[in-house]
């Protein structure tokens, strides 16, 4: 035979401060038969309307979190600026490449021109 589970002791592991399992408790007795709705509203100090307000809310919440997923862990979602940042590391790159093959130009340039000419461009630091 299945043991009974105990309400209050299901209610009080949850992580939640001492009104919202105290309500929970009663919301759920009142579902399960086993407190009046007038009672309910004595306990927890409030109307009618308010207690069936709250399990509304209650029972709406619950059903939600039951509801079907995709299996698996969620996507990461990239944002705006993740997607920017990647961007300009990409630019980068391809500007220090160029910086690299314009730089190797320059050299073969003054390799080439001989050694009157590179003594010149060296001497005003490789300015025109």
């Amino acid at each position: 035979m299945a043991r009974r589970s105990n309400l209050s002791t299901l209610v009080d592991t949850v992580e939640a401060s001492a009104q919202a399992r105290e309500r929970a408790k009663v919301i759920m007795l009142t579902l399960a038969g086993k407190c009046s709705v007038q009672s309910g509203c004595r306990r927890l100090g409030v109307g009618r309307t308010r207690l069936q307000d709250l399990r509304r809310r209650l029972l709406e919440a619950s059903v939600r979190v039951l509801e079907e997923r995709p299996a698996g862990r969620p996507r990461i979602r990239v944002g705006k600026t993740c997607r920017q940042l990647a961007t300009l590391r990409r630019r980068l790159s391809e500007v220090e490449q160029d910086l690299r093959r314009t730089e190797t130009e320059l050299d073969l340039a003054r390799s080439e021109a001989g050694p009157a000419v590179a003594a010149r461009l060296a001497a005003r630091g490789g300015r025109r």
